[in-house]
C-alpha cells in the first residue's frame, strides 16, 4: 500500500510538471472536465435548492478547469464525480434526463476507480493503474450509452413523434434549418424524424463491432454535435457527457496511432504532448477571455451564444481523432463486451429498469424519454407497441384536477383546471402545509379531509427520492415538452 501511495504521488507531481502523451483515461478526464465545467457553471444560476455553497461551486469550476488543461490528473475526475453524485442525491428527485445520464456515468467512474485501486493494493504494484481504471469504467459505461440509445429509439415509437406537427425531432430540426429557410420544409422535417431512428440504431450496434466501430462513431458523434448546435435547453453539456461515453469505446490502438502520427511530424511524442497541452491551454484561455471580458464573472455560466464555438472545436476535434485513428480492425474485440468485475453490471441494469419506468406504471420523468413525445398516463398511450404493462403499478392512472385552494402559492404550483398525477399533487400538499383545496379525484369532486391519504407522505424513502411525474397534457397530440 505504501508503494502504491508513493507511486501515485510521484505520478501526480510528474503529470503537473511535464506534459505526457495522453491515454484513454486522460481523454475521458478531459471530456468529463469539459462537462463538469459547464454543469457547475450552469449551477451558479440556480441556488434555490442547491446543496453546496457558491464558493464550493466556484472551487469545483476551478478544479474542472485544471482537469481540462491537465487531463492526466485522475483525482479531478473523482472529485467532480463525487460532488456530482452528492448533488444529484441531495436534489433528488430530478426530472432532467441529462443529469440522470451523467449521474450514472459518475457512479461508474467512482466504482471503477475504487475497483482498480483495490486491485493495485492487492497486487502490490506491477499493474498499469490508468489502463486498469479505464477498463473497469468503460465496461459498464459502454452499456449505459447502448441503453440510452435503446430507449432513445423505443420511447419514440409513437404516433406523435412521427407527426411533424408536434414531433420533438422537428423542434430540434427547425433551429438548424431556419438560417437556410428550410425550417418548414416537409421533407426535411420527416428526414429529421426518421434519421433519429437510423442514427441511434446504427450507432448503438456498430459501436460494439470491432470492425465497424469507427463507422458508428462517424455516424453517432455528429448527431450529438448537431443537438448541441440547436441551442434547445442548452444541451451542449448533454452532448459532452455523451462524448465521455463514446471515449469508453476507444481501443488502445487509437491512442497509439495518434501518438505515433503526432510524433512523426513534430519530432517525437514528448514534443507532441507539449504542443497538445499548449493548444488546449490556448483554446481554453481564449474561451475564458472571450466571455469574461464581455460578461465579467457571469461568464462562468455558459450560454449558447458564448460556448458554442468552443464546444464545436473540441467536439469536432474528438470526431476527427476517432475517424483518423480508430482502426478498422482491433486486437482486443472481446473487451468491448466485458464487464469486470461482474458486479459493476448493476449500474447498467438499474439504468435499464429506470428507462422502463413509464411502462411499469412508475415515474415518467428522468426515464430517458427525452424528446420522445411519449405518454403512457391515464390508461392511454400513443406508443405503437404497448403502454403500461399488465402488471404495472397504478401511479400514472390516479389523477387529480385542482379546482381551487386557500393559497395563491399552491395554485401557482397546482394550476386549477390542469390534471396531474395524484402523487405530485400530494407532494405539493406536503410542501404547502395547512392548505385547503378543492379538486376532482378521477373525476369525482373532493376536498381535503380526514379520509384523504397523502400518498407522498406514506411513500417509502426510495419512492420519495426517485419518483417524479411530468405534467399531464390536456390535449392530443402530445406536444414536445422536453
Amino acid at each position: 500500500m505504501d508503494k502504491l501511495k508513493s507511486m501515485n504521488v510521484v505520478d501526480l507531481v510528474r503529470d503537473v510538471a511535464l506534459a505526457r502523451p495522453i491515454d484513454r483515461f486522460g481523454l475521458m478526464t478531459l471530456l468529463s472536465s469539459l462537462y463538469f465545467f459547464q454543469y457547475w457553471g450552469l449551477a451558479l444560476n440556480d441556488f434555490k435548492n442547491w446543496p453546496y455553497d457558491r464558493d464550493i461551486v466556484l472551487v469545483l469550476i476551478l478544479i474542472s478547469a485544471i482537469g481540462i488543461v491537465l487531463p492526466r490528473l485522475y483525482l479531478i475526475t473523482l472529485v467532480n464525480s463525487g460532488f456530482y453524485v452528492g448533488a444529484y442525491l441531495i436534489n433528488a428527485p430530478i426530472a432532467s434526463n441529462n443529469q440522470t445520464c451523467a449521474a450514472f456515468v459518475s457512479l461508474v467512474i467512482l466504482a471503477g476507480t475504487m475497483v482498480s485501486l483495490s486491485r493495485m493494493a492487492r497486487a502490490g504494484g506491477g499493474v498499469d493503474f490508468r489502463e486498469s481504471v479505464f477498463q473497469a469504467i468503460s465496461g459498464p459505461g459502454r452499456y449505459l450509452l447502448a441503453i440510452m440509445y435503446f430507449y432513445g429509439i423505443y420511447h419514440k415509437i409513437n404516433t406523435d413523434f412521427l407527426n411533424p406537427i408536434v414531433s420533438c425531432a422537428v423542434v430540434l430540426y427547425r433551429p438548424l434549418a431556419e438560417p437556410f429557410g428550410l425550417d418548414e420544409w416537409s421533407l426535411g422535417q420527416y428526414s429529421a424524424i426518421y434519421a433519429t431512428f437510423v442514427i441511434e440504431g446504427i450507432a448503438m450496434i456498430l459501436l460494439f463491432s470491432p470492425r465497424y466501430k469507427r463507422l458508428g462513431m462517424l455516424i453517432g458523434i455528429p448527431f450529438h454535435i448537431m443537438i448541441g448546435w440547436t441551442g434547445y435547453a442548452y444541451y451542449k453539456d448533454f452532448s459532452t457527457v455523451v462524448l465521455v461515453m463514446y471515449a469508453m469505446f476507444l481501443p488502445r490502438e487509437a491512442i497509439d496511432n495518434a501518438i505515433a502520427f503526432a510524433g512523426r511530424y513534430v519530432g517525437g511524442p514528448v514534443i507532441a504532448a507539449n504542443i497538445g497541452r499548449w493548444v488546449v491551454i490556448g483554446l481554453f484561455a481564449a474561451y475564458l477571455a472571450s466571455v469574461l471580458v464581455g460578461q465579467g464573472s457571469t461568464g462562468l455560466e455558459p450560454t449558447h451564444e458564448g460556448f458554442t464555438w468552443f464546444f464545436t472545436i473540441y467536439a469536432l476535434a474528438f470526431l476527427a481523432f476517432c475517424v483518423a485513428f480508430v482502426p478498422m480492425r482491433m486486437s482486443d474485440p472481446l473487451t468491448d463486451l466485458a464487464i469486470r468485475p461482474a458486479w459493476l453490471a448493476i449500474f447498467p441494469i438499474v439504468f435499464f429498469v429506470n428507462g422502463a419506468s413509464p411502462y411499469l406504471g412508475l415515474k415518467t420523468e428522468s426515464s430517458i424519454a427525452m424528446f420522445s413525445n411519449l405518454y403512457t398516463e391515464r390508461g392511454e398511450t400513443n406508443h405503437l407497441i404497448h403502454g403500461q404493462l399488465p402488471f404495472a403499478a397504478d401511479y400514472q392512472n390516479d389523477i387529480v384536477t385542482p379546482v381551487s385552494s386557500s393559497s395563491e402559492a399552491f395554485d401557482g404550483d397546482a394550476l386549477p383546471g390542469h390534471p396531474m398525477i395524484r402523487y405530485e399533487f400530494d407532494r405539493l400538499l406536503d410542501r404547502h402545509a395547512g392548505v385547503e383545496a378543492e379538486f376532482l379525484h378521477n373525476g369525482t369532486p373532493r376536498s381535503l379531509d380526514a379520509n384523504w391519504t397523502n400518498t407522498y407522505q406514506t411513500a417509502s424513502l426510495l419512492e420519495r427520492m426517485y419518483f417524479i411525474f411530468k405534467p399531464l397534457e390536456q390535449s392530443r397530440p402530445q406536444e414536445c415538452t422536453h
